[in-house]
């Protein structure tokens, strides 16, 4: 019996040892980004507004301890899109003027992670935590658009009489990348081995620091 006892004592300490060792963790998150272009800023550049993208990111964890765990991952900041058009018609004496115009931007933006994540207990049911790191990004901005100008002339009996008519096409891509800090805040609940948590990550890229707000689910293992 006191054989079988301490057997027993000893396969629950391997066991729990083996827990504790197991402890990576597989996470993705969804959720909403914000640019850090100002309304004012992006009609200035395109014209109109940009878009609020949705973005999302994937990350492989190893927990040293309680608190302490090291994570790389990559993050997808969507593509935000700005959209204009004009369709202008001026009649006169002479004729009819016309002008219609179509213009596209896109920004998109993509970076690789690696950092730390410090937290208070991630044993408990609650806990919340801070990371930040090192990242490589890169960024690509897309212009196209398209035009036609026309100008027609009426004849005495104000029907047409001839037209001039031009139009074309113009399409421009820029990219950029470089190494920044990247550093945010997360709030999660545990389940068995999941985890739900709230987090708010920033991208310092150059002068911008976009962010990601986002709902992530997290497998432990």
């Amino acid at each position: 019996m006191k054989r079988f006892i301490l057997a027993s004592a000893i396969a629950f300490s391997a066991s729990n040892t083996t827990a504790m060792e197991n402890s990576f963790y597989l996470k993705s998150s969804y959720g909403k980004v914000d640019t850090d272009i100002s309304a004012q800023e992006a009609r200035d550049t395109f014209g109109t507004k940009l878009s609020d993208p949705n973005g999302w990111s994937f990350t492989l964890g190893y927990r040293l301890n309680n608190f302490f765990a090291v994570e790389g991952g990559y993050a997808d900041l969507g593509e935000a899109e700005a959209k204009d058009s004009q369709n202008v018609f001026i009649p006169d004496s002479y004729g009819t003027y016309y002008f219609d115009s179509s213009y596209k931007a896109t920004i998109d933006a993509q970076t690789k992670m690696l950092g730390v994540f410090l937290s208070t207990d991630t044993s408990k049911t609650f806990y919340a935590g801070l990371r930040a790191g090192y990242q490589v990004w890169d960024a690509e901005l897309k212009q196209s658009g398209s035009f036609s100008e026309r100008f027609e002339w009426n004849d005495e009996f104000d029907q047409v009489a001839d037209d001039l008519y031009y139009q074309g096409d113009f399409s421009n891509n820029e990219t950029t990348d470089g190494t920044d800090l990247y550093y945010g805040v997360s709030a999660g609940w545990n389940y068995n081995n999941w985890s739900l948590s709230l987090e708010h990550t920033i991208f310092e890229m150059d002068d911008r620091k976009p962010s990601l707000s986002s709902l992530a689910l997290t497998y432990n293992f």
